[in-house]
This record gives C-alpha cells, structure tokens and sequence, in this order.
C-alpha cells in the first residue's frame, strides 16, 4: 500500500514537472518565434505570449514596437498590456506615438493597467457606465510614481487627430495623476468632441488642478449635459471658488430636481462668502438636503460668528442625518468635541460614507481628537477610523496605527495593515 502510494506520488510530481517543462518550451518558442521573418508568425507569437502571461517575455516583445507590420504592433501592445509588467512603460511610452490609433489607443490602457490597482471593467460595463451618472473618480494612489517620459507622452496625445485617443488619453491623465499636463489639460478644455471636454473636466478634478480650476467655469454652460454636470462636480471638488457667481446664476435658473444636487453640492463646497444669502435661505428649507447643503455651505465660509447660532439649530433639529451635517459644521468652525458624533457614526450605511468624507475635509489638524478613537471599543469605529485616517494621507498618524496591526479583531488588523504599508511608501516618496 505504501509502495503504491509513493508511486503515484512520484508519478504526479513527473507530470507536473513534464508540464512546467512544456510549458517553458511553449514560451521559448513563442519568444523565438518574435524573430520569424513571416509577419504573421510574429504576430501570432505576441498575441500568444500575451494570452498566456508567459514571463520573460517584455524585452523581446519591446523589440517589436517598431515593426513594420501593424498587426504585429497591435498584437505586441496587446500582450504587453496583458503582461501589467512595469518593464513595459518605455516600450509602451513609444507606442503612443504609434501611426495606428488603435495601437496607441491599446498602449494608453496598458500604461493604466501598469500602474493601476484595479483591473479594467469588461467592454459590457464600460457600454453601460457610458450611459450611467455616475462620475468614476478612480486614481491610482498618491505614492505610485509614474514614469517620468508617460505624462508628457500622454498630454501629446490630448491633440491627436482621433478624438478617441484624445478622450482614452485625457481618461489615462486623470487615473495617473498627469501633473505636468495640466497645461494641455487647460487647453483641451476647448476640444471640438464633447465626450473629450468630459472626459478632460474629469482628469482635471483627478490631478486636482485647482490653479487652473477657473478655466471650467465657462463650461457650466456647455451644448453637452454630460460636460456640465462633469463640471459642476469637479468644481465642487476642487473648491473653486471664482465659480461661486456663476453657480448661483445656475441654481436660480434651474430648479429641475434632476439638477438641483448637481448644483447645490459645488455651490457647498466653493467657499464663496458672497453665496451666503443663498445658504441662509437654504437652512430654513423644508427640503432635508437643501438644509443640509446650506448647512455645509455656512460651514465651509468659515463665519466663526455663526457658531451659536449653528449650536441652537443642532439642538433642535430632529434629523439625525442632518445633525451629523450640523457636527461637521460646529467641529469645522472650531468646536472639536462634535467631532465624537461623527466619527461615532461611520460604521453606519450610508452615513457613515458622509462622515468619512466630513472626517478626511477637516484634515491632519484634527488628528488629536481622532486617534483616541483609535481604541474605541467598537472594532466597526476602529476599522472605519483607520481608513479615514489613510485617506489623510498623513505618515504623523503611523505610530497610531501600527499599535492596531496586534488588534484583537481581524478587520481591524486587515485595515491597519494596509494603511501602514501605504503610509510608508508615501513617506518615502515625501523624502
């Protein structure tokens, strides 16, 4: 019985090992098969290479990104798309300049998926999310450096013939945080094709192009309704406040419910003093989210002088909701201890995804008050704590964190352990 076993035990490990060795060869070929004089051979070596992820295989695939055949071309940006190997930049950094848009076009998404933690959505999803709402702020974390020669690769592109590759590319900008691009950025604002002029809006708001944030003020009044709301949203992000004219022309214009929180929202965040007529009015609303934009509104103009009044209203105000709104107003405006409130409530769905947001706006400042939370006896408080405090992007708050990677609970551990890891990569790229 022992005999038998050990047999068949050894008869595994020769298959196995006779397939790994199969599977070597099979790369090897494919790899040599890259330098056939039949184009065809070439490009059905790189499409195979791609398909397989066999390693090894970057440097004589990059060899290609010159060839004369552009089936051999699309077929190596393919594969090295495929391969997410960060070797592939320099070679990818060439196809963008490529004669064939769809080789450029593949070559922008394989410099995103190099660099980019999460994996590209199915064509299906893309179809769909083309006629969602919904605004993807996707960019990939602050401590990935990109290399040098891809941004300005990539702004170049924002003037290409093609306005797909121009719309892939200000798409790519905006994921990368294309700093350096800002400029070509601005200037594609102007852009013929009203799916680039969103997708730019969007890329701005990504990189957080405050200097240039003006520059998309005229864009409010855009002939495309996907530019505008783009628009608004990304000057709610961006604080612009020269934009506070034109949204109160905006909201006294246009009082369709679809529009209403598209307008209000940027309107809240801009910190224009001249909008605080329009935040008065809007906390005495019958409406709970005019109340609360025009709660935040106040907030956010920073009139210490509102203060009481603020706290009297709070003691009031029977929606919870919207005294989570009231919390973030008083503890923005200089009373800290309602900070307990919210950071109490981000366990809680879908408020909980507010006060995250409220929490990361109030910034490293409020540190102090937070990091005793740290040891709250909620593990669902210290878990959400964790990720706010991440989110900061302040490496002053390791210490606090690293003491939880012993926490008793595995979520905790979990959370603490990434933001560990993220803080100190950002700290080294601080240095």
């Amino acid at each position: 019985m022992i005999r038998t076993v050990v047999t068949s035990g050894l008869a595994t490990v020769t298959l196995a090992a006779s397939t790994v060795v199969l599977a070597r060869t099979s790369c090897d070929d494919l790899r040599a098969n890259l330098k056939s004089p039949n184009a065809r051979v070439r490009e059905v070596a790189a499409a195979t290479l791609g398909k397989t992820r066999c390693q090894d295989s970057v440097t004589p695939l990059a060899a290609l990104a010159r060839d004369a055949d552009g089936k051999v071309r699309l077929a190596v940006v393919k594969a090295l798309r495929e391969l997410r190997d960060p070797a592939a930049v320099p070679a990818l950094t060439t196809l963008l300049g490529d004669g064939l848009a769809p080789v450029r076009e593949e070559a922008i998404d394989g410099l995103v998926d190099v660099y980019s933690e999460r994996d590209r959505p199915p064509a299906v999803e893309r179809l769909l999310g083309a006629f969602s709402d919904t605004i993807d702020t996707y960019r990939i974390p602050s401590d990935v450096r990109v290399d040098p020669a891809a941004v300005p690769a990539l702004g170049r592109l924002l003037h290409d013939d093609v306005a797909a590759v121009r719309k892939t590319a200000a798409v790519a900008l905006g994921v990368l945080r294309g700093q350096s691009a800002r400029a070509e950025l601005t200037a594609a604002l102007q852009d013929p094709d009203p799916g680039v002029r969103a997708e730019v809006v969007t890329a701005m708001e990504k990189i957080g192009a405050r200097a240039e944030g003006k520059a998309l003020v005229p864009l409010l009044t855009d002939e495309s309704g996907d530019v505008r709301s783009r628009t608004l949203h990304a000057l709610g992000a961006l604080g612009v406040r020269e934009a506070g004219p034109a949204l109160r022309e905006a909201w006294e214009s246009n009082r369709r419910k679809e529009w209403e929180q598209r307008i209000l929202e940027p309107m809240a965040r801009v910190r224009d003093p001249a909008l605080r007529d329009v935040f008065l009015a809007l906390v005495q609303d019958s409406d709970p989210q005019r109340r609360r934009f025009g709660i935040e509104g106040l907030a956010r103009i920073s009139e210490a002088s509102l203060l009481p009044a603020l706290k009297k209203d709070y003691q009031r105000e029977g929606s919870e909701d919207l005294r989570l709104a009231y919390c973030f107003a008083l503890a923005l405006l200089g009373d800290r201890v309602f900070v307990d409130s919210i950071v109490l409530a981000l366990p809680r769905r879908p408020a909980g995804l507010r006060c995250h947001d409220y929490l990361v706006e109030l910034g490293p400042s409020f540190l102090p008050e937070l990091t005793p939370y740290l040891q709250d006896p909620s593990a669902d408080v210290r878990a959400a704590l964790v990720d706010v405090i991440a989110d900061m992007e302040t490496p002053e708050a390791l210490p606090a964190i690293e003491g939880l990677l012993n926490d008793a609970n595995g979520n905790v551990v979990d959370r603490a352990t990434l933001a560990v890891a993220r803080l100190k990569r950002l700290t080294r790229v601080v240095r």
